[in-house]
């Protein structure tokens, strides 16, 4: 994949739908809570962060990216290293200064546009794809990465948040194909479990997807 597209980035672009425009159905209930995961991950791969016990500790505050800025320093703030789980519970609550950071980002590589959009009262903009052909090569390499293997962290990384995206049913529309990638990534993971970075990354992954349930659930229960 182009090293130059921060994996919250490209899970956000993933995400949205090449013809119709916005967040693809399937994807719209995790996106906030997978952006969030993968925005960790971005910070572990440039060294601002690091794991250790399954807490996060600040490694630097310096960037010149608004969005990290942003995240490290709320990070800093705190008394003592948290869970990777509760910081996507804290950031979620700035869910739409962050969703509209990675927006820009992908505005400035003209991947996407925004839309305005309005209803009523309510106003947002709706993303739209530019450039379906970094799109599709993404999910060309993605299918590549799951069946041939890759030991990249980066992209170890990347892949363990594929499933809590819903982004596998968008690359693989055959059910069986889609069964088929589940357990390709599955004994990817196993197998590279080794590495610590990997391992908080399938962590982070699992509190995103028991995050999405527990809102579908509360959700359900309010209706």
């Amino acid at each position: 994949m182009d090293q130059q597209i921060p994996l919250a980035q490209k899970i956000y672009f993933l995400g949205i739908h090449p013809e119709k425009g916005g967040i693809r159905s399937g994807s719209a209930s995790a996106m906030h809570f997978v952006v969030i995961g993968t925005l960790l991950m971005d910070l572990y791969l440039q060294k601002k962060i690091k794991f250790e016990g399954k807490r996060v500790h600040v490694l630097s505050t310096k960037s010149d990216n608004e969005l990290h800025r942003f995240v490290l320093g709320k990070m800093s703030q705190a008394k003592s290293p948290k869970k990777i789980s509760t910081w996507i519970s804290k950031l979620n609550y700035s869910q739409k200064f962050i969703r509209n950071e990675v927006q820009k980002g992908l505005v400035a590589k003209r991947l996407i546009r925004l839309e305005d959009k309005s209803f009523l009262f309510f106003k947002w903009k709706k993303p739209v794809v530019l450039n379906k052909q970094v799109l599709y090569r993404m999910i060309s390499e993605i299918d590549t990465q799951i069946f041939k293997g890759t030991t990249a962290e980066d992209e170890l990384i990347f892949l363990s948040f594929l499933e809590p995206a819903a982004i596998l049913r968008i690359i693989y529309q055959d059910r069986r194909k889609r069964k088929q990638a589940r357990e390709r990534l599955k004994q990817m993971m196993v197998k590279n479990r080794v590495s610590g970075a990997v391992a908080d990354a399938i962590a982070a992954s699992q509190a995103i997807a028991a995050s999405v349930a527990a809102s579908a659930a509360a959700t359900s229960a309010a209706t």
